[in-house]
């Protein structure tokens, strides 16, 4: 049986919302937890993806790259509770981007393979189906956020003449 913290930690994460306990036990169960030092890739941009991850401590930087070899933009910064990487899970296309843990302290992730993922789903229907309506909440969520800075930044241009 998985730690209440760890249960009371899951159970705030956006994506596993109004799971059960034994739902959070199952998941935490096919997680592997995974201890970063500062400035670790995660993975990076054009990479095969076929896990999920979740800060547990620390935090995590998105980075979308200008060339081969530049850092490029920083899209995100996640803290403690967020998800990253579960886009590739449903789309099976290479990572859209680069997750380095931060350069301030050493980060703690836990990480999903796609088929430890796909397993429990089978095994526990109900949970796929809540966990799939978090997933598109979460995705969708997202989508608004990207839409309102590209609305920004597209009001911001009409103001310096692009």
């Amino acid at each position: 049986m998985a730690e209440k913290n760890t249960i009371t930690m899951l159970s705030s994460v956006d994506v596993f919302l109004g799971l059960e306990d034994r739902d959070l036990e199952h998941i935490k169960a096919c997680s592997q937890e995974i201890n970063l030092p500062a400035d670790t890739v995660v993975f990076r941009e054009g990479d095969k993806g076929d896990k999920m991850y979740l800060v547990v401590t620390g935090l995590i930087e998105i980075w979308k790259s200008e060339g081969k070899d530049a850092k490029g933009s920083r899209l995100a910064r996640l803290k403690t509770g967020e998800i990253f990487g579960e886009m590739a899970l449903f789309d099976k296309e290479p990572r859209s981007a680069t997750a380095i843990s931060s350069l301030a302290r050493e980060t703690k992730i836990w990480v999903w393979n796609e088929k430890d993922l796909l397993s429990l789903v089978e095994k526990h229907p109900e949970m796929g189906i809540k966990l799939l309506a978090n997933f598109l909440k979460k995705i969708c969520n997202r989508l608004r956020v990207a839409n309102d800075a590209i609305h920004t930044l597209l009001r911001s241009n009409q103001y310096i003449g692009l």
